[in-house]
């Protein structure tokens, strides 16, 4: 697919609160009785109680409904304090940036991390080849380390201190949307059907990566663009002038260079290879079914 071309939008935040003011008891005080001497002194005041002020409560931020491209950041994870043992494993590594076609020990291990971790399968290779950048960059996604599919200092950090995955639970944009919203997770290749805030469906999808050019049969990075998108057209099995005929079936369509759809290659080759940033899918049963559920104008929210 031809590089996707979208523009980043902007995130307003909003923020209120509601204090009640307190509710001040009044003092009484005693005036002295006339029979009393005059030098009887006044009779106490009685204390007031005085209700506690409430407490404020923060307003959610409303959510950003304008269709387009949220541009994902990266930030920089503090370097965590290794033990002894992470040391001795990793250490030789911490500083080394492997990558496709590299080669060695710290080759071999990264492809051991993500055989142990789920994101390779089969025996590590000689070199690093297709199928261990494709599972670099899944890694890469669900520590929310920058998918760029080179294993620097803080891919490597992340594997030596065993950083957990990123959080699977849905955010706002899939619950509080109204209507069909499909929520793509890249950090886990997942796909979610969501109809006005009910998680009706959840299967396994593979996404964009390191794949060949089908024109120019150069290898490199296809990302799937994060982003609320918006579904403008659907086809049962749409023709490509790039990908030819019958590769698309049951396409959902939210950006010219992004469907969900179904994948024979992912149902034959899985997770060693990538999209060219659609949304593919394994089971043509869960295709059909995302297809005949997901009306136009439904949303698509990918992160």
């Amino acid at each position: 697919m031809k590089k996707l071309l979208a523009a980043l939008a902007a995130i307003p935040l909003l923020a209120a609160c509601a204090v009640a003011p307190p509710s001040t008891g009044l003092a009484s005080v005693s005036t002295p009785d006339a029979a009393s001497p005059a030098t009887a002194p006044p009779q106490p005041a009685a204390s007031g109680s005085a209700t506690p002020s409430a407490t404020p409560t923060p307003t959610p931020e409303p959510i950003d409904t304008t269709i387009g491209l949220r541009r994902p950041t990266y930030p920089e994870h503090p370097r965590p304090v290794l033990t002894a043992a992470q040391e001795a494993k990793y250490g030789a590594c911490l500083d080394t940036t492997v990558s496709n076609w590299s080669k060695g020990e710290c080759a071999t291990l990264l492809q051991n991390d993500l055989i142990e971790l789920g994101y390779l399968e089969g025996e590590p290779q000689k070199r690093i080849g297709v199928a261990a950048v494709n599972a670099l960059l899944r890694y890469q996604r669900s520590r929310e380390v920058n998918p760029d599919g080179y294993a620097g200092a803080q891919t490597w950090y992340a594997l030596a201190s065993g950083r957990p995955a990123r959080s699977a639970a849905l955010p706002r944009e899939c619950t509080e949307i109204p209507g069909v919203v499909l929520c793509v997770d890249q950090a886990h290749s997942t796909l979610t059907f969501v109809r006005d805030g009910v998680a009706e469906r959840t299967i396994d999808v593979r996404l964009g990566g390191w794949t060949s050019d089908a024109k120019t049969k150069k290898w490199r990075l296809f990302p799937t663009a994060n982003g609320l998108w918006r579904v403008y057209n659907k086809h049962r099995n749409p023709s490509s002038p790039t990908y030819g005929e019958g590769v698309m079936p049951y396409s959902v369509m939210f950006d010219p260079n992004m469907y969900v759809h179904y994948s024979a290659d992912f149902a034959k080759r899985g997770y060693s290879r990538s999209s060219h940033g659609c949304v593919n899918v394994a089971s043509k049963d869960d295709a059909k079914w995302i297809f005949d559920n997901t009306p136009i104008e439904a949303r698509v929210w990918v992160w």
